[in-house]
């Protein structure tokens, strides 16, 4: 039995852990917070929708952003003197967008479709508490967005996923009689199939399945170095909070570890295509019932979606190109409460929501990075999103059978890495 080691106790490294222990693997999980799901995870939004799987930066975003930058409720945000290398990023989506925008929105369709199936068969294998919603409203505030969705339905139409175009807001109300909309809307898709729920959740159920199967959890473990070894084994040197820093051995090791990723392949000489991209939340308590959602929406202008959590409502996206902070930018939550109140303005009390930031790594393209390196016993799964929780669960599932040299269930192609060039 091979053991593995997993940098990074989040949605992905969670679910990763859960599929190599199904495959036979023996696995232990290093997690630099006291839990699972606190950093990234902590910020998905809820969205379980393989429709608007899609790359997140789109031509005209650095018009859009400077065209808002003094706007109190921009959907983009960004600062003065923006970080060069974050806008040799920004370049390089554009590129990738104009080459290959059609083919990675398949690619990523064809994985959130398959992780989402995957999700609701632990759900239901398990009887997870789900807290779930169904059904996804995709609302335009702008024609240009509605043109440009529309441009590429016809290629979904090889995964049979359902959608409806609509039009005005009578029509949106009998979808969700709880929308409330004074916006002009240009329009709106509804997928039935698509929806929400809590991922947080979601991923500590996931952990304790994990558990039961044999995966180890070590909590409060920074990993500061990896080094491939004679014999093709890794050492992993981990510092503890409360214990003496030791030396890890494995046979393998997988990083799903967002940005500290990159710290970790940099002496290797290895270096990812991956950017820090901020996403806000925001967290309130259902005030009128009859007025709150039961469909999940997903703002295509802001980036944003909103859904039901029990007796409580989410909103959650945004694009951040800030620096990292513990509390969103106040424009973030203007943005956040403007977006809210747009569609849903009696049915939470949002100015006492609770709110945060979370930083997720993203590559240009839009696309995760999923699996192996240069060193064949080191791998990679990370760049799902904030919106990425189907794709995420697809990827661990994806490389937990390349790992283990089994065929996969669907095609890979695009999916996942053969070897991540240095």
């Amino acid at each position: 039995m091979k053991q593995i080691a997993i940098v990074g106790g989040g949605l992905s490294g969670v679910s990763t852990a859960y599929f190599l222990a199904c495959a036979g693997f023996e696995v232990a999980v290093l997690e630099r917070r006291a839990n699972v799901a606190e950093e990234a995870t902590f910020g998905n939004s809820g969205l379980l929708a393989p429709c608007v799987a899609q790359p997140l930066v789109l031509p005209g975003i650095t018009r859009t952003a400077f065209s808002n930058l003094f706007k109190n409720d921009p959907p983009i945000l960004v600062k003065s003197g923006f970080n060069p290398a974050r806008w040799r990023w920004v370049r390089k989506s554009r590129r990738d967008y104009q080459d290959y925008f059609s083919l990675n929105k398949q690619r990523l369709t064809r994985l959130s479709a398959y992780g989402q199936m995957l999700t609701q068969h632990l759900q239901d294998q398990y009887a997870l508490d789900q807290e779930n919603s169904q059904g996804l409203l995709h609302l335009f505030r702008q024609q240009a967005d509605a043109d440009r969705c529309a441009s590429v339905q016809d290629s979904l139409k090889q995964f049979e996923l359902p959608r409806h175009s609509i039009k005005g807001l009578e029509a949106i109300q009998q979808v969700e009689p709880a929308f409330q909309s004074a916006t002009p809307v240009a329009g709106a898709m509804y997928y039935p199939k698509d929806g929400a729920g809590n991922c947080v959740l979601f991923v500590k159920q996931l952990r304790a399945i994990a558990q039961s199967l044999g995966v180890q959890f070590h909590f409060s473990q920074s990993v500061k170095a990896i080094r491939p070894e004679f014999g093709g084994r890794v050492s992993i040197d981990v510092a503890g909070d409360d214990v003496a820093d030791s030396t890890l051995k494995v046979d393998g090791v997988v990083l799903a570890a967002g940005m500290q990723n990159m710290q970790l392949l940099k002496p290797l000489g290895m270096s990812l295509p991956l950017c820090p991209i901020q996403s806000y939340n925001a967290m309130a308590a259902v005030k009128n019932l009859d007025e709150a959602p039961n469909t999940a929406l997903f703002d295509e202008t802001y980036k944003v979606a909103i859904a039901r959590v029990g007796n409580r409502i989410r909103v959650s996206g945004l694009l951040g190109f800030l620096p990292k902070t513990d509390q969103p930018h106040v424009k973030a939550i203007s943005s956040l409460l403007k977006v809210a109140n747009d569609y849903y303005p009696n049915a939470a009390n949002f100015n006492t929501a609770s709110f945060w930031s979370s930083t997720f790594a993203l590559q240009p393209n839009g696309m995760p990075l999923t699996g192996s390196t240069t060193h064949g016993n080191i791998f990679v799964n990370t760049g799902h999103g904030a919106h990425g929780w189907a794709a995420a669960v697809g990827s661990a599932k994806l490389l937990a059978d390349a790992m283990a040299g089994r065929e996969t269930e669907i095609d890979s192609d695009g999916l996942l890495l053969s070897a991540l060039a240095s």
